[in-house]
């Protein structure tokens, strides 16, 4: 198959939009089709990938099985995205009838209805992927989106989700629409377990600094712990608008020296192999991605999400800072009994594998073109 990716606004992830844009890098949806193509190209079908241009990059790189087409965009907070889709139309245009692309697969709202217009314009199947909810965004974009929303799900052929039965509920306006959700994928290789030298035990939180995912709580119950445990040791790293309170909360807590606050990295299997235990108090209800790569890198996982067994390849908690600091602190009294846990979470993850989820995609895929 020849496959168009849309949607994704940087290649190859991390790289560029981390030193350009440093206040809002990418994130998930740009590391999921980086996975998606590598594995794609690898059982030999060709993936076109339209992308964001950064100083230094090259327009146009041939990987292999992978084409990468990188155009402009203006920098601007509220502009970057829609200028960065508009050219990416006008690029994937020409590509999509020169190449004679078989299948179209946009990933993110916006993406999506650029994706949809080529689909009608070029009578090319068009799959798409939401990469979570934005339709709940103040006025005007609300509207917008709305509008996207409703374009794509009259012209996608298939929607595939990632991992959460909520952003199919709240996305899926009309059951007639053919929709499947698909597990996100962890590449093994990336995720060593990395035996350390354990002088105190180093916590990690990692995701966006947002008020769902618990990190707040996961500080106030880390600065619980250090009365017992003193020198317990709390990783901070990622990015959101709550950074400010983050900060404000190490500082009232007195947790300067026991906490390192790190913001958005772009090498996570190295902050993984500098730590013990990975902590996720979220409320959202699909699988993240970090759960996953702790889980590959044997980490003892504490979180509040279902995708772990309680006390078999991880410990589940509520969403309270009392009860995630029992779980910490049982951690610290039985540290080498929990590092079982974490072999049985790596062992678990790997039929998640791109290995294996690749399968399912290529599958989807063909279900889509022998219609």
């Amino acid at each position: 198959m020849k496959i168009l990716m849309l949607g994704s606004k940087e290649y190859p992830f991390p790289s560029s939009s981390y030193k350009y844009e440093r206040k809002k890098p990418t994130g998930g949806m740009e590391a999921h089709v980086q996975k998606l193509s590598k594995y794609l190209a690898r059982d030999d079908h060709e993936v076109f990938i339209v992308t964001r241009r950064f100083p230094g990059q090259a327009r146009e790189e041939d990987l292999g099985n992978i084409h990468v087409y990188r155009t402009r965009f203006l920098y601007n907070m509220w502009l970057r995205t829609l200028t960065f889709n508009i050219f990416a139309f006008l690029k994937a245009f020409r590509i999509v009838r020169r190449e004679r692309i078989d299948l179209i697969h946009s990933h993110g709202f916006v993406a999506g209805f650029f994706g949809s217009l080529l689909s009608r314009l070029n009578k090319t199947p068009l799959v798409w992927t939401p990469h979570g909810i934005v339709i709940d965004w103040p006025s005007p974009a609300k509207e917008a989106i709305s509008f996207f929303h409703k374009v794509i799900l009259r012209n996608a052929k298939k929607v595939i989700f990632i991992s959460s039965e909520h952003v199919r509920k709240r996305v899926i306006l009309n059951k007639k629409i053919p929709n499947v959700i698909l597990t996100s994928g962890i590449d093994l290789v990336d995720f060593k377990k990395v035996p350390r030298g354990r002088k105190e035990i180093c916590f990690l939180y990692l995701g966006r600094f947002a008020r769902h995912k618990g990190v707040i709580h996961t500080i106030q119950a880390f600065s619980k712990l250090v009365k017992t445990f003193p020198n317990s040791v709390l990783y901070l790293v990622g990015e959101g608008k709550r950074e400010g309170e983050i900060l404000e909360c190490i500082k009232e807590n007195n947790l300067g020296k026991n906490v390192r606050f790190l913001g958005w990295v772009t090498d996570t299997p190295k902050v993984l192999s500098e730590t013990d235990v990975f902590v996720l108090p979220s409320r959202e209800t699909g699988e993240p991605v970090a759960l996953l790569e702790a889980m590959a890198a044997g980490k003892i996982i504490i979180t509040s999400l279902p995708y772990i067994e309680d006390g078999k390849n991880g410990l589940l908690i509520k969403q309270d800072v009392d009860d995630i600091y029992e779980k910490m602190l049982y951690v610290c009294k039985n540290f080498e009994r929990c590092t079982k846990l974490g072999k049985n979470a790596r062992e678990s993850v790997k039929k998640k594998s791109w290995d294996k989820i690749i399968k399912d995609f290529e599958t989807e895929y063909k279900g889509v073109l022998v219609k």
